[in-house]
């Protein structure tokens, strides 16, 4: 008798799942039922019983991301350092980072804090022994507001105990985690990662009405990009670095498992260390939920690759996407609209996750001020979600890496240097699309089973050289 697994992700539009026989490493059904936002349970029995679920007695693992997914609020001291910590902590966990407050929280800060409702807020500040008085600030105030979050502490754990007593004692549910800065040499989110995920399954699992799904699993539910995160650092080989896109209606993902650092010696780095696995989401670059601030943000390239008559016709496309996130292209002009959003979404969220290169003049001559991570060392990119599984789809990555920033092409024309942007290396990129939409629903295998969760990405795989 085969021995089977069973993938279920809840996802905001639709709920997927796969039945997977795990020695021959294959796919044998899969189904998908829009999801059931008033209870998130009723899509997941529909999959799951139309997978056999009763019946085969399949291990059984689950992620969601429905209901806006695990939403975060990250507060830190210094926006370059604590606060850039704290949102790399999220965004690792599987978080989306809603909101982010630096130094002294105001009044104004907490009002925000009372109408947004997220999930968690992750409060830090202060390397172990260092600044203590905005951490202790802060505490008081959130401990002063109506916030109904749950609150983690991972700043100075010279205060750990105070900031604890401080907020327990107005009500709050507080717990504490490892500094996710301790030092100005060291990043450690891993400890406020699984903190993270303790909360997640203690409190938001049955807040979004999942206990009943979490009773038939054969491991605790997790958070869709949290499951992606752990894949992601699989899916590498030979140290040749890897980019993955997951480009959605509401949010587009970034995963990347790279070197973060060039070994050039005119470099000099600034800023918080970076690290070789991470993982960012843009909330406000996404496919239709976003459309408009697409088009915004991409204005510079919709001029140069539209005249005024095709312009007005791309901001009609854009209004009636507002009117109705649901619409799909129905003709060539508007596939094309579309796909000049989708390149927006792609060049600017890899450029995010990516860093920059400052020039600066010393005594010695030119040198380079790196701030953030090195994308050049990514040779591989996968594309995953919506257009990017769709054919075609290496149109979209190749215009927005070679097309989309035109200065940072040029930049070796101009006689002063100019600042550039970290991008991957063009002629050195091999695009891979995931035709099948797989990597959500293999990610959950990732942990118990990685090997299976490879073997299932690698046959959705298909590969193309961006350049022939």
């Amino acid at each position: 008798m085969a021995e089977l697994a069973l993938s279920i992700d809840i996802g905001s539009t639709w709920t997927k799942g796969i039945l997977v026989d795990i020695r021959d490493q294959r796919v044998v059904q899969r189904e998908a039922t829009p999801t059931t936002v008033e209870n998130l349970v009723t899509g997941f029995n529909r999959v799951y019983e139309a997978l056999g679920g009763h019946r085969e007695k399949p291990q059984v693992f689950v992620s969601s991301s429905a209901k806006g997914g695990l939403t975060i609020a990250a507060i830190g001291l210094v926006p370059d350092l604590t606060l850039k910590a704290a949102k790399m902590a999220a965004a690792s966990a599987g978080g989306k980072v809603i909101a982010s407050f630096a130094y002294k929280l105001t009044q104004t800060d907490i009002d925000t804090l009372e109408q947004l409702k997220s999930d968690i807020i992750l409060l830090s500040g202060g390397t172990d022994g260092g600044d203590e008085t905005y951490v202790l600030h802060n505490a008081r105030m959130l401990a002063a507001s109506s916030v109904g979050s749950f609150i983690l502490y991972a700043g100075n754990q010279a205060v750990r105990e105070p900031v604890l007593d401080i907020l327990r004692r107005s009500g709050k549910e507080a717990s504490a985690t490892a500094n996710i800065l301790p030092d100005l040499d060291s990043v450690q989110v891993d400890e406020a990662r699984k903190a993270i995920g303790d909360i997640f399954l203690k409190r938001i699992i049955e807040g979004r009405g999942l206990s009943a799904v979490r009773d038939i699993c054969s491991a605790d539910p997790r958070p869709t990009p949290a499951a992606v995160y752990d894949l992601v650092g699989l899916l590498e080989d030979n140290d040749e670095g890897l980019l993955v896109l997951d480009m959605g209606g509401a949010t587009t993902d970034v995963y990347t498992v790279s070197d973060p650092y060039s070994e050039q010696s005119n470099r000099i780095f600034r800023g918080l260390p970076e690290t070789r696995l991470k993982r960012t989401v843009e909330g406000d670059l996404g496919l239709r939920v976003s459309a408009a601030f697409v088009a915004e943000t991409g204005l510079s390239y919709i001029r140069r690759s539209l005249d005024e008559g095709r312009q007005s016709a791309f901001k009609a496309w854009v209004d009636r996407i507002r009117g109705n996130t649901g619409l799909l292209p129905s003709t060539e002009e508007e596939q094309q609209f579309d796909d000049m959003l989708a390149v927006i979404c792609v060049a600017e969220s890899i450029a995010r996750h990516g860093g920059t290169l400052t020039p600066s003049f010393t005594p010695e001559g030119l040198v380079w001020i790196q701030q953030g991570k090195d994308l050049g060392r990514v040779h591989r990119i996968i594309g995953s979600g919506g257009r990017l599984a769709q054919e075609s789809s290496i149109n979209i990555i190749r215009t927005a890496l070679e097309g989309y920033f035109p200065a940072e092409k040029d930049a070796n024309r101009h006689s002063w240097p100019q600042v550039q942007r970290l991008l991957p290396h063009v002629n050195e990129l091999v695009y891979q699309r995931d035709r099948e939409y797989i990597i959500p629903l293999a990610a959950n295998l990732a942990l118990a089973h990685p090997e299976l969760a490879k073997a299932l990405v690698l046959q959705s795989l298909e590969r193309e050289y961006i350049h022939d």
